[in-house]
């Protein structure tokens, strides 16, 4: 095995399925591992050291005292179900390496699959749509088996039938596919004006469906709770910027209403697929500037540069004046 990979303690699962989570658009993934991890209990038995796959490009300042941050964490969790066929295998990234690398921490994770014979792999991933925070999001899935996608939808989701699904939160699908083993992904719907915004409404979806098809069960209470909260921080929110820009008290059914109902427009009717894909395409070029050409191009083709301006030129470290 690399050694890049440090076994901590050796594990016996039972046909156990492999989560594995990274931070992307809305936190939604990665806050998705990190409640599973808070609310089975777990333990970790292995870890990927980091090095290789991530730079210190910076210092962290304490108290006016510079200290070397640490690297990101790359753990696995194990999990012992005694009430259904699967145990479960959690592996937490706290960060996704820069794009060169992602290939290969994607290979050391499926090594580690493969050790421990898993089932699947299961991975979670958002999806921007046009809809509101106030909106219950739906939930599509993608699979690498053929034969699963005709029952992934007796779990209440929708298949995806293109589209694409950006950093190692859909590669690790396509490698594990390399090696012969089956891997699904979660997709949850989140509004577009929230794709920099914490959203633990859509891993609630998410969360859902992940316990219906595994059969691996947890409270999900508190993520209820966090759901409501962040909705009504939304609201406020939404509810200064109103009264700033048109200096008036809007009663709070006139905002909901707007929130909720927005109007359709030319923008609205672009495919969620090629929403996707302009997405990855900010996250290639917030790493790589010279991707922001071909990103430029795509935005035009799809006369959406104006929607995106603000965003584009703060690739460059630019706001509009």
């Amino acid at each position: 095995m690399d050694p890049s990979i440090r076994i901590i303690e050796e594990i016996d699962p039972k046909s156990p399925i492999l989560v594995a989570t990274w931070p992307g658009m809305g936190n939604v993934a990665y806050g998705a591992g990190l409640y599973i991890k808070e609310n089975l209990p777990n333990y970790k038995f292995a870890e990927i050291e980091p090095e290789y796959f991530f730079y210190r490009t910076g210092v962290q300042i304490n108290g006016g005292i510079v200290e070397i941050p640490q690297m990101p964490k790359n753990e696995f969790f194990y999990h012992k179900n005694q009430y259904g066929p699967h145990d479960l295998i959690l592996f937490i990234g706290e960060s996704q390496p820069v794009i060169e690398k992602e290939y290969g921490l994607a290979k050391l994770v499926v090594d580690v699959a493969e050790r421990y014979h898993i089932s699947e792999i299961i991975t979670f991933a958002a999806t921007p749509m046009n809809i509101t925070h106030r909106s219950v999001p739906g939930v599509w899935a993608v699979s690498t088996s053929p034969e699963n996608l005709k029952v992934l939808p007796s779990y209440g989701v929708k298949i995806m039938v293109s589209g694409h699904i950006g950093g190692l939160n859909g590669l690790l699908l396509g490698v594990g596919k390399e090696r012969g083993l089956k891997g699904t992904c979660f997709l949850g719907e989140i509004p577009f004006y929230t794709v920099k915004i914490e959203n633990p409404k859509t891993s609630l979806a998410i969360l859902k469906v992940f316990i219906k098809y595994s059969g691996i069960s947890f409270d999900l209470d508190k993520l209820v709770q966090m759901s409501k909260y962040v909705e009504e921080e939304i609201d406020k929110v939404s509810k200064t910027t109103k009264q700033t820009l048109f200096g008036e008290d809007l009663p709070a059914e006139e905002i909901e209403e707007e929130v909720e109902e927005p109007q359709e427009s030319d923008s609205d009717r672009i495919p969620p697929e090629i929403r996707n894909k302009i997405e990855y395409m900010f996250e290639l070029a917030s790493k790589d500037i010279s991707m922001a050409g071909e990103l430029k191009k795509e935005l035009d083709k799809w006369g959406l540069f104006q929607e995106y301006e603000d965003r584009f030129l703060d690739l460059f470290g630019k706001k509009r004046m």
